[in-house]
């Protein structure tokens, strides 16, 4: 077995950091409970701040301090995203408590995280690429922990107090344990002062004491710890499972007024549901941000809803949908916090790594493209063309809003392309802009091609020496493909359809009114043109 110890020795000063809305922000920030300061960035530290200074004394030092408030809650809530983030490196990840703040709290909170990632290290290229992945991943979460490594949960647990990056195989583990201080044992703190009154100040000193006299004295406990930590005995963990729907909140260091500014603290919300969507195997279609006013404002939470064209869990993909949706946002109301639900989830196990292009890359890179283009001019901004059943040519597609589901596609002839027109907003005002001609779905059509280009509405020509004439006269190559329909919908077409040639060799799509409106011979139109 092989353990990651990570201890958020500084827990509630990140979650607070969590709500800046730049990288770097330098306004200086404390930690405190009723009283006291409890933990101080390096900023606050500047100015004099430290831990275990009054309130009022701190605020009369820096005026321009921001202080929040030590809460537990919110500390175990930030513990178990990170713990649902981790199960993307691997299944076993447990929650550790212990004492965060030192000798200021004596009560035990969460504050760090222990992974068994044996099984893992091959499939990320061995503890050193995991571990710096695994830094590289808090950083951008905007965490950072002391990581210890060992072959035990308990002598991993006691690295990471320790020291960062402290380590030791099975083989060396009793000596590094052995030059641990004891105070870093759990059990031990109740007889701190008796520990240091015998000079047992490190873990060597203690296992050099008789096990009957150190368990009357200071307990059993500390010999179980001491001999989990030596691998000596087993340890049981409950292992942490992720929750069935994501959702997860920060609050701003800042009001913002401007949508585009909450990007920033905004991937701190994306990532972790990028993790936990990994942890399940999972992708989604759409999620929502809320970006939450002040109750001084009396306005309902802002939704920002990101729709994506095809299941995914890539955060760079949801960022960027989230911007195009950030830029064209206008807050009624200044933010003060951002929560992100996420709540339906579709499966997709991961994809199996090739030498060679997916098949499916085309069709997923048009797809980024459609939900790109739909964040930023609207859902019905990206229209595309769809099949109809229907035998007249104009009446054989429809003009929708680009779907955003699988499976759903603009067809067109023998479906070779996808036809999809940006209109922001303006109507498509001829079908010359499209694709090729839409044949209805799953209906035999006769043998002659359909042109590339249909014109908006067919064009009368006339008649010379009983030959169709447009501009030039016409010779008829093929034909004719009669289509009768729309008897249903009071739009009845009678007609015969002709390829032409003129003198130029241009090729047309034409057809003759089998019966004029008044039951006469009807005359010739232009519908299309070959490319």
């Amino acid at each position: 077995m092989w353990w990651l110890g990570l201890f958020f020795d500084r827990l509630a000063l990140q979650i607070a950091r969590c709500g800046a809305l730049a990288p770097g922000d330098g306004a200086p920030l404390a930690i405190c409970d009723r009283l006291c300061i409890l933990d101080a960035d390096a900023g606050a530290r500047a100015l004099g701040i430290v831990a275990g200074m009054k309130r009022a004394a701190a605020l009369a030092l820096a005026p321009a301090l921001l202080l929040r408030e030590r809460d537990a809650a919110r500390e175990q809530a930030a513990l178990e995203r990170l713990a649902a983030w981790a199960l993307q490196f691997t299944p076993s990840v447990s929650l550790q408590a212990d004492l965060p703040f030192g000798e200021h709290d004596d009560t035990p909170a969460p504050c760090g995280l222990l992974l068994e990632v044996a099984a893992s290290l091959r499939y990320f290229g061995g503890p050193e690429a995991l571990l710096a992945r695994l830094r590289q991943g808090l950083r951008a979460l905007g965490y950072t922990a002391r990581i210890g490594t060992a072959p035990t949960a308990a002598a991993a647990w006691l690295f990471a107090r320790h020291r960062d990056g402290l380590s030791s195989t099975a083989a060396d583990l009793p000596a590094t344990l052995e030059a641990l201080p004891s105070r870093l044992l759990a059990r031990s703190r109740a007889q701190r002062e008796t520990l240091d009154a015998i000079g047992a100040h490190r873990v060597g000193d203690l296992l050099a004491l008789p096990r009957a006299g150190l368990a009357r004295r200071c307990g059993p406990a500390l010999l179980d710890e001491l001999d989990r930590a030596r691998g000596q005995q087993p340890e049981s963990r409950r292992w942490f499972e992720a929750p069935a729907r994501f959702e997860a909140e920060i609050e701003l260091l800042a009001r913002v007024d401007h949508a585009e500014a909450l990007l920033f603290a905004a991937r701190r919300l994306v990532d972790p549901l990028a993790a936990w969507l990994a942890a399940r195997h999972g992708a989604l279609r759409t999620f929502v941000l809320h970006a939450i006013h002040d109750r001084r404002d009396a306005r309902e939470d802002t939704l920002l809803t990101v729709r994506l064209a095809g299941p995914s869990r890539d955060p760079e993909r949801l960022l960027t949908l989230l911007r195009e949706t950030l830029a064209v946002t206008r807050l009624p109301a200044p933010v003060h916090a951002l929560r992100l639900r996420c709540e339906e989830v579709l499966a997709q196990p991961a994809a199996s790594a090739s030498l060679l292009p997916a098949p499916g890359a085309a069709r997923e890179n048009l797809a980024r493209l459609i939900e790109r283009l739909q964040a930023r001019l609207g859902a019905r901004g990206i229209q595309r063309l769809s099949l109809a059943a229907d035998h007249r040519p104009e009446a054989a597609y429809r003009i929708e809003a680009a779907g955003v589901h699988p499976g759903a596609r603009a067809a067109v002839v023998h479906g070779a392309c996808e036809g999809i027109v940006a209109t922001s907003g303006r109507a498509v005002d001829s079908l010359a802009r499209s694709a090729e001609v839409p044949v209805a779905a799953g209906i035999p059509v006769a043998g002659l091609p359909r042109p590339l280009w249909l014109l908006h509405e067919p064009l009368a020509i006339g008649e010379r020496d009983n030959r169709p004439c447009w501009r030039t006269p016409l010779t008829l190559l093929a034909g004719p493909e009669r289509i009768e329909g729309g008897w249903w919908d009071a739009a009845l077409v009678q007609r015969d359809y002709f390829v032409a040639e003129d003198e130029t060799h241009a090729l047309y799509w034409i057809y003759r009114e089998r019966l004029a409106p008044e039951g006469g011979r009807g005359g010739w139109f232009v519908h299309g043109r070959f490319g």
